[in-house]
């Protein structure tokens, strides 16, 4: 295991985003403004490379709709023993996505045990036959990409439709900003079987009233990064999404080990009318 784990903002959007409301199965999946906490612990079913301990928690922040855009912020905080030796990685990144996923604007920096670690910040905007990127940090640079690559946001839009669709499978080409800046995912989403009534011994945060009643999926998202070979993915996400958003039950999954994530806080913060399919 290298000496730092690289904890990079995993599109968690994929896993806490949360809209109001049920949404008709003729409209547009909605995501709502809201604050959504996770506490971290090791799976030990999948430890190794001297791994000995890890905790942490997930902060996730997101407002906006299809008319304003979203805006994201999002912090990792992972406390992790090695060998003896204790690493703190934090990573905080801020994002803003159109609403018709035309443009993205990213921030990140993450520390190790205090120390500056990495840092990026730029933008992406879809042309008509690409979408270009311009770095700021960690290195002055621009980059074209595929017309297909979509954004953040968008890929959990698509997965939240793919869903209450009936659909089992979906890829998509997704650009995050996250480490260098200059890394697109090929993303694959496996979808289970619709799942109705409350879960089984479920965390008190998931018992919100707005909750009640919705039917959910669970999903695993495996990442793999573009121009490397190998059918191994850089690491894959697994959660239950709920029809409106919500997720519960979390699994982070590293080459060399598994991190849980428990919803422990859920707030729902207040909307702005939007009227955009």
């Amino acid at each position: 295991m290298p000496s730092a784990v690289p904890l990079r903002p995993i599109l968690l959007s994929a896993a806490v985003l949360a809209s109001l409301t049920s949404v008709a199965q003729a409209q547009a999946p909605v995501l709502a403004p809201h604050r959504a906490v996770y506490e971290l612990k090791l799976d030990d079913r999948r430890a190794s490379g001297g791994l000995e301990q890890a905790r942490g928690r997930i902060l996730f922040e997101t407002t906006g709709n299809r008319c304003e855009g979203y805006t994201t912020n999002f912090r990792q905080v992972v406390e992790l023993t090695m060998n003896g030796n204790r690493v703190v990685m934090d990573a905080r990144t801020a994002h803003f996505e159109e609403g018709d996923g035309s443009g993205f604007r990213f921030t990140s920096r993450a520390t190790q045990n205090g120390a500056p670690y990495m840092e990026t910040d730029g933008s992406a905007n879809r042309a008509t036959d690409a979408v270009a990127v311009r770095l700021r940090k960690p290195r002055e640079g621009t980059q074209s990409l595929d017309r297909a690559v979509i954004f953040p946001t968008e890929h959990l839009l698509r997965m939240m439709e793919a869903a209450r669709d009936g659909r089992t499978i979906l890829e998509a080409k997704v650009y995050d900003g996250a480490e260098t800046g200059d890394r697109v995912y090929d993303a694959t989403a496996i979808i289970g079987r619709r799942m109705e009534g409350e879960p089984q011994e479920a965390e008190p945060a998931a018992r919100d009233p707005r909750l009640a009643g919705l039917p959910r999926w669970p999903m695993t998202i495996s990442y793999f990064e573009q121009g490397k070979d190998g059918g191994t993915p850089a690491y894959s996400l697994a959660f239950e999404l709920y029809e409106n958003g919500v997720s519960r039950r979390m699994v982070i999954n590293y080459p060399e080990f598994s991190l849980r994530g428990e919803l422990i806080q859920l707030d729902w913060q207040a909307a702005t009318p939007c009227e955009k399919p």
